[in-house]
């Protein structure tokens, strides 16, 4: 008799061990998941800004500048009124090569998409682990707030969106 409560005590007891360390890893993963989204829509729903970097799982972008450009192309027939240089890094966080140069898009002040411009515009890929410094041309038809989208040509994640001002 003694033998059976033991063992029925032994069992009860492994029973509730073993459940509650599924509890506690249950318990885990979706304060994980949470923390993980809160840090993506705190990261998406923050202005971005000239400085400012985005991160995805596969790329690091960083906006280093935007301004206006004299230059232009001859052969171009869209004539803008300004043509706008945007300058910036990508540093390849993935594991294998990450192509660039088509990955940006503007958006002037009235959210109509602005066209890429046919200037010395970097285009490529870039090594897992290593940085790129590119630069992309845009013709817009009047300054003023513009916005830059930045979204990877193989990536399914919303784009990061940064303003800036084009005087």
């Amino acid at each position: 008799m003694k033998k059976k409560l033991i063992f029925g005590a032994a069992l009860l007891l492994s029973l509730g061990l073993a459940g509650c360390g599924e509890t506690e890893k249950d318990s885990k993963q979706p304060v994980q998941a949470d923390a993980e989204k809160s840090k993506e829509e705190a990261q998406k729903s923050k202005i971005l800004t000239v400085g400012d970097s985005a991160e995805s799982k596969d790329a690091k972008f960083t906006l280093k500048s935007v301004s206006t450009t004299d230059a232009r192309n001859q052969f171009d027939e869209t004539k803008p009124n300004q043509v706008i240089k945007v300058e910036y890094e990508l540093e390849n966080l993935s594991d294998s090569e990450l192509p660039y140069g088509m990955d940006l898009t503007v958006y002037d002040g009235a959210g109509n998409k602005m066209e890429s411009y046919a200037l010395d515009n970097s285009m490529g890929a870039v090594a897992s682990g290593k940085k790129v410094q590119g630069v992309q041309h845009f013709g817009i038809m009047d300054g003023g707030k513009i916005e830059i989208h930045y979204k990877p040509v193989i990536s399914f994640d919303d784009p990061a969106v940064f303003e800036a001002e084009v005087k």
